[in-house]
């Protein structure tokens, strides 16, 4: 059992999410790894962490988690779902100047309507997301049917690197 916190690699730093999962960590699955990204100084006691990782540590890092506690970015939200997993989902919002718009806000909204993750809009909420999640996930059991929107949403992408690669 372990918790997974990713923050992404946004130049924006996130700290709402990390006060939260710090002051939470002595009650999430252990141990807690945190990708903290911008947040220059970030240190919790009660866990453990780097700034940034590459990709290939980060799946390795969806895959054996048993929690995950994401910024609500389309490429860690993809990676938990493929893996099986219902992430809870922490959208980054505009307004802390924590991203450049609210899109997180819409693409977490969208995949907690199909039941795919769960959305803390409230930070005193996550403690009750988290254990919503992992009973979601235990009781799933199967990795779930991709969303229509991720569909969508990988198919704009790749499209969108064939013209940028051409």
């Amino acid at each position: 059992m372990s918790t997974f916190v990713s923050v992404g690699n946004a130049t924006q730093p996130f700290t709402r999410l990390l006060d939260a999962v710090c002051a939470l960590a002595g009650q999430l699955p252990q141990p807690v790894f945190v990708q903290f990204g911008s947040a220059q100084g970030f240190h919790c006691a009660a866990c453990t962490g780097v700034a940034f990782m590459e990709m290939d540590e980060f799946a390795e890092r969806v895959n054996a988690a048993e929690l995950l506690i994401l910024h609500a970015g389309a490429g860690s939200a993809l990676h938990a779902i493929r893996a099986g997993k219902t992430p809870v989902l922490i959208p980054r919002l505009s307004s802390n100047g924590e991203h450049v718009d609210n899109h997180q806000v819409e693409f977490a909204n969208e995949l907690a309507q199909t039941g795919k993750a769960v959305v803390v809009h409230d930070m005193n909420q996550l403690m009750a997301a988290t254990t919503l999640a992992l009973q979601f996930q235990r009781h799933n059991g199967v990795p779930p049917v991709e969303p229509r929107i991720v569909s969508l949403l990988r198919t704009l992408l790749l499209r969108h690197a064939l013209v940028a690669g051409q």
